[in-house]
């Protein structure tokens, strides 16, 4: 199991890739700010057919955006495209979507936040280097194994971030785990989490 779930990250990963490249997404982006692949694709820790960017702008003007989704949108794979001013909300972002159908049929979602690039809450691009340097074989094989179960099993529904907290802090290691941490755990929370044990380092 383990290594089929490995190998589907790596696919998972190359099909992101793609998807990018087809789109031509990061140069489009480059335009009006800096890009940055965060989330699972950062980590390599692929299940979903998700990808998430954040785009930090020097000048945040949602035309810009509108002008993304509409060259976006001409790509007969892009099924949907979707906008939500969320500046006044608690993200102080604006978000972008866009709905890719792939070769193979999957449907892949594209969640894209952009934000001036002295934005002062929580960033995902904090904690790609953290992350990647706390992951050890056995937490990516335990998350991965999780990530999979959380699919089928709405009693495992969390946001990833609270999924790694559990595995990287609290040594939650099976779905009967996560159960119990997340019964005991507030999750959803904006936050500067970075895993303890790198925090101990830094002390």
């Amino acid at each position: 199991m383990t290594k089929t779930l490995t190998e589907h990250a790596a696919n998972q990963k190359r099909t992101a890739t793609a998807i990018l490249a087809d789109l031509d997404l990061m140069e489009r982006w480059r335009r009006f700010g800096r890009p940055v692949l965060v989330g699972a694709f950062a980590y390599d820790l692929m299940i979903d057919p998700d990808i998430d960017m954040e785009i930090y702008c020097p000048e945040l003007r949602i035309e810009h955006g509108f002008q993304m989704l509409r060259e976006c949108a001409a790509n007969p794979c892009v099924r949907q495209a979707r906008f939500s001013n969320e500046l006044s909300g608690r993200d102080r972002a604006l978000y972008w979507q866009l709905r890719y159908r792939a070769t193979d049929g999957a449907e892949w979602k594209i969640d894209m936040w952009s934000a001036s690039e002295d934005y002062a809450l929580p960033r995902a691009e904090n904690l790609i280097e953290p992350m990647r340097a706390a992951l050890t074989p056995e937490t990516r094989t335990a998350i991965l194994e999780l990530k999979s179960l959380r699919s089928t099993d709405p009693h495992l529904r969390c946001p990833s971030v609270d999924l790694y907290r559990a595995v990287l802090d609290d040594r939650v290691r099976t779905a009967s785990d996560l159960r119990q941490w997340l019964a005991t755990h507030k999750t959803g929370q904006l936050s500067d989490w970075r895993p303890r044990s790198l925090l101990k380092e830094e002390q």
